[in-house]
């Protein structure tokens, strides 16, 4: 089989396609490859406290896909789990394995040769972003073998895994002029892979971003970036971790994003 996607971005609520990824699908989709998001939750709390009307946060991703070229997407049947990581429907509360096995099957249906998520920390700590990277690795271990949920489609193995991060510099910049509290996670500088330039694509990125006008409205973080310094040094580079996929090519190094 051949890859249908060059890129799959693996997010945890709408908006951080956008946020977190945004200059990159916008450049793939510049270059004309098909890409792929996949967002675990609609983002409306769990907990019945959404700012949003009901479905408002869901057609605020659809109109930002549109913009970043996104040509397949899915959202999976999750609420937001907050802060504290519960609720009745929420990504936290459901079983890990059935929040894999949805992956996987997103995995077989789009082929991605590359997939892009959260590190380790989730980027910035949050549950939901935390779950969406533990399940997207296994899952994208779990898609590359015939054996496991044979119903969820053909195997498929991905080549390469990119992992969204902040650099402990850039974390340390945003704290002194008041973007971030000074405590949250980051990571060191030499473990970057890859820092990659999307000032190119910043204004369709921010186009995106500004779809979710309901996260401006409540005040969410996502306001300071109307500041167009702020927005350049927050947005304006994507930097990412790298990880071998069970498709990957057997040569060293790490590929090209």
């Amino acid at each position: 089989m051949e890859p249908r996607h060059a890129l799959l971005a693996v997010h945890a609520h709408p908006d951080d396609e956008s946020l977190w990824t945004g200059g990159l699908l916008a450049r793939r989709a510049a270059e004309g490859l098909p890409t792929a998001v996949v967002t675990c939750t609609d983002g409306e709390l769990a907990d019945g406290s959404s700012f949003a009307a009901p479905g408002t946060r869901g057609k605020e991703w659809a109109q930002a896909l549109q913009i970043l070229g996104v040509t397949s997407s899915a959202m999976l049947p999750y609420r937001d789990s907050g802060r504290l990581g519960h609720g009745q429907g929420s990504l936290c509360a459901a079983p890990f394995d059935d929040v894999v096995a949805h992956l996987v099957g997103q995995i077989r249906a789009l082929r991605p040769v590359a997939v892009v998520t959260y590190d380790a920390a989730g980027g910035s700590g949050h549950l939901d972003h935390i779950r969406v990277h533990r399940a997207t690795l296994a899952a994208i271990e779990a898609a590359a073998v015939p054996y496991l949920l044979p119903a969820h489609g053909p195997a498929w193995a991905v080549e390469s895994v990119w992992l969204a991060t902040v650099p402990a510099s850039l974390a340390r910049d945003a704290a002194a002029i008041g973007l971030q509290p000074a405590e949250v996670p980051a990571t060191p500088d030499d473990r970057i892979a890859v820092s990659l330039d999307v000032r190119p694509w910043l204004d369709t990125k921010w186009a995106a971003l500004q779809c979710h006008a309901s996260e401006f409205a409540r005040g969410a973080g996502v306001s300071a970036f109307a500041d167009r310094t702020l927005r350049e040094l927050g947005l304006g580079r994507e930097f990412y971790l790298h990880r071998p996929g069970p498709g990957a090519p057997s040569v060293a190094g790490v590929p090209a994003l």
